[in-house]
């Protein structure tokens, strides 16, 4: 099986090197029984804890517990507040992959190994109710948008020229609605989870994000660049999630029929 894993993967992209790399880390991943996963928590559908439980649950959490038994391993997570921390703890090898809606883009290629994508999100423009001056992504230009700093999101909203200040889904509402902030950019179906749950919330939709490369909007498993193998044998797990409709399922169940069949790696 271990053989297999290393020697199969979908490879999610060139930069991720050759599958008799000897790393040892999908080896590392069995023996402990356990594949670790980094993750922003309080973000509905994604990862959150359903009715106050704590038991941990949404569409990334089914995914990567998915994989992991793909992998004959239980899943466990370690879940931080804010996206910026949950990069690093990757970096400080505090558990072995972030499943969270990270976007492959090309920095994130160059410096850690995305797998092939397993989702994709549309992403949306937020602005207070009452803001008149921001209707388009061009508007942002020289305006404060409530982003996390490393988050993808945020850079989405710096290419248009926009400052940011750090923070989550919630805290950037809160920052709308009493005009500390101009603008939030996120994931559609995050934002219109949060306003089902918060229908009182003074804000509105702007706009649609019209992306220029499709890894704007996909989301894959990250690991730390030198985890080949480990990466692979996910990146394998994950093309037969989408083959056997696992992903789309998944999809249906937390994102509506409709965004899943307008996702493109479903098709």
């Amino acid at each position: 099986l271990i053989l297999a894993l290393a020697a199969c993967g979908g490879g999610g992209s060139d930069q991720q090197g050759d599958a008799d790399s000897g790393d040892g880390s999908l080896q590392r991943v069995l023996d402990a029984g356990k594949l670790t996963v980094g993750c922003e928590g309080n973000w509905v559908p994604y990862v959150y804890n359903e009715g106050g439980t704590g038991e941990l649950t949404g569409f990334e959490v089914e995914i990567a517990k998915e994989i992991a038994s793909r992998l004959g391993v239980e899943a466990e997570f370690n879940v931080a507040s804010q996206w910026d921390g949950v990069i690093a703890g990757l970096d400080a090898k505090r558990y072995d992959t972030v499943i969270c809606g990270t976007n492959p883009n090309p920095e994130r290629q160059e410096k850690y190994y995305m797998t092939v994508p397993y989702s994709e999100s549309p992403i949306a423009l937020v602005v207070a109710a009452d803001n008149a001056e921001i209707k388009t992504f061009e508007d942002l230009k020289g305006k404060l948008a409530a982003n996390a700093l490393s988050s993808s999101s945020g850079q989405i909203a710096r290419n248009y020229g926009a400052e940011l200040s750090d923070c989550n889904l919630t805290q950037a509402m809160d920052l709308l609605v009493t005009h500390r902030a101009d603008a939030h950019v996120n994931n559609l179906t995050s934002i219109v989870e949060f306003l089902k749950a918060k229908p009182d919330t003074a804000v509105t939709i702007a706009a649609i994000y019209k992306p220029q490369n499709s890894y704007e909007i996909e989301s894959s498993a990250m690991f730390r660049k030198e985890d080949v193998e480990l990466g692979q044998a996910v990146d394998k797990v994950i093309q037969e999630m989408i083959e056997d409709g696992t992903c789309y399922n998944l999809a249906v169940k937390y994102f509506g029929q409709q965004v899943a069949d307008e996702t493109t790696i479903y098709q």
